[in-house]
């Protein structure tokens, strides 16, 4: 999977988590990511309707699992202002690690990508480098550390 500052979004204005999914759909749709931006977005909201993406300190893993994935993909977004999700602290949402994989990855790749990301988010220095960085290039390569699996201190 290959991690560049295409992948990354900042300040990005929605009202809602589900306008937050109509707006990585269309954007990965719009970047060759996936074949279709509908089907992707339903795929986001049918995932986060089986049981919240929200962790804790502001961030949410939502994912989509479809046939309209081309290939794994990871976006990060920061948020222009918190929307409201169901967190582990109740907290809103500001930073959001989007996955998408293709369903036959469903079992695989989507739980190494899940679970590296889960893991690093347990760590404080990656969690203030996420919240604080606007240096896209200090971003890439702090996520894709974490997405080959690097220790990140």
């Amino acid at each position: 999977m290959d991690f560049k500052e295409s992948n990354i979004l900042l300040d990005v204005a929605v009202a809602s988590k589900e306008e937050l999914f109509e707006v990585i759909a269309a954007y990965a749709y719009e970047s060759g990511y996936v074949a279709n931006a509908a089907e992707t977005c339903k795929a986001f909201n049918e995932r986060e309707a089986e049981y919240s993406t929200g962790l804790q300190d502001g961030f949410a893993i939502p994912h989509a699992k479809a046939d309209t994935v081309l290939a794994p993909t990871v976006l990060f977004i920061r948020l222009a202002h918190e929307v409201e999700w169901e967190t582990f602290d109740d907290s809103a949402v500001k930073n959001v690690f989007a996955l998408m994989v293709p369903k036959e990855d469903e079992g695989t790749v989507h739980l190494e990508m899940l679970s590296r990301l889960a893991t690093a988010l347990l760590e404080d220095e990656f969690i203030q480098q996420i919240q604080e960085s606007e240096d896209k290039t200090q971003l890439v390569e702090l996520i894709k550390k974490v997405m080959i699996g690097e220790k990140i201190i």
